[in-house]
């Protein structure tokens, strides 16, 4: 039997596996055109959103805004809740909650926000506090990635797309197994770029907020302005100073107590070895 047909089969799956290559190195450097940009707006003590600083995909830019912000709440823990129930009506959800109801109390939550909604649900969840201690907004320009990461995926689809066409009609077994072996290649960084490409656009469609919640017993008070002010804080610190010397003089009571029965030993021991010399060396011993 002629073993033209399968030669020139595994000649023209070489050819565009070439070709595919060349195409999938150029998907691969295609990018948007602009760069990214990141820009980043704090601010302390004072209870107002930070305006601009949106994660959604504004003016067809893809944009992935992250935060903090620092809250004093008479009762964090309540105030907790109040927090999740706005997250939940924005549309939100809650990716990580730490409380801890013991006196002082505190509480700290991931939240996961609209982009859309981010300012005014940032909004909202500062009026359900007392005060505003600090809050700070990044947001990241990742237009050229998100440009990136559809010119590879469609890259990778037509290749693929290729391969099962040549795979359905090679003849020869070198060319079946070589084209397979490309094939299962291709599809594995599909699936790996889609994944990306998933995780990217959660960022972008989801702010990522740190809300920390704290009490005022424990929240940094500012400098006494009064004599009466100064006198109070001047006594606390004093208390707390003392209570700090007695905890460390606890710890350190034990060892003190160790090493002083080691050293009288030590010391007995010493005088009995001198005594029993200055025996051993007195005149007629």
């Amino acid at each position: 039997m002629s073993t033209f047909p399968a030669r020139r089969s595994r000649r023209a799956a070489v050819a565009l596996l070439s070709a595919l290559t060349v195409g999938a190195l150029a998907g691969c450097t295609a990018s948007g055109g602009s760069g990214g940009s990141a820009a980043t707006t704090s601010r302390g003590g004072v209870s107002a959103s930070a305006s601009g600083a949106k994660s959604a995909t504004t003016d067809s830019r893809a944009v992935v805004t992250t935060g903090t912000l620092d809250l004093i709440a008479t009762d964090p823990v309540a105030t907790a809740d109040s927090v999740a129930t706005v997250v939940a009506g924005s549309g939100g959800r809650i990716q990580a909650r730490d409380e801890h109801p013991t006196r002082p109390a505190s509480a700290d939550l991931t939240v996961r926000i609209p982009s859309s909604v981010f300012d005014s649900t940032l909004t909202a969840i500062e009026h359900r506090a007392k005060s505003v201690r600090s809050v700070s907004i990044h947001a990241s320009d990742v237009t050229s990635q998100v440009t990136d990461y559809a010119v590879r995926i469609a890259n990778l689809r037509t290749s693929i797309t290729r391969l099962q066409t040549l795979l359905a009609r090679a003849s020869d077994t070198a060319a079946l197994v070589e084209i397979e072996s490309s094939l299962t290649t291709r599809q594995t960084d599909l699936e790996e770029l889609l994944a990306q490409q998933k995780d990217l656009t959660d960022q972008v469609s989801y702010a990522t907020l740190a809300i920390t919640l704290e009490s005022p017993a424990i929240a940094h008070p500012g400098s006494p302005s009064t004599f009466i002010s100064g006198l109070v804080a001047g006594v606390t610190a004093l208390l707390r100073t003392a209570g700090a010397i007695a905890v460390l003089l606890g710890v350190l009571l034990p060892w003190v107590l160790t090493l002083g029965a080691l050293a009288a030993v030590g010391w007995w021991v010493l005088r009995l070895v001198r005594r029993r010399a200055r025996a051993s060396a007195a005149p007629g011993a």
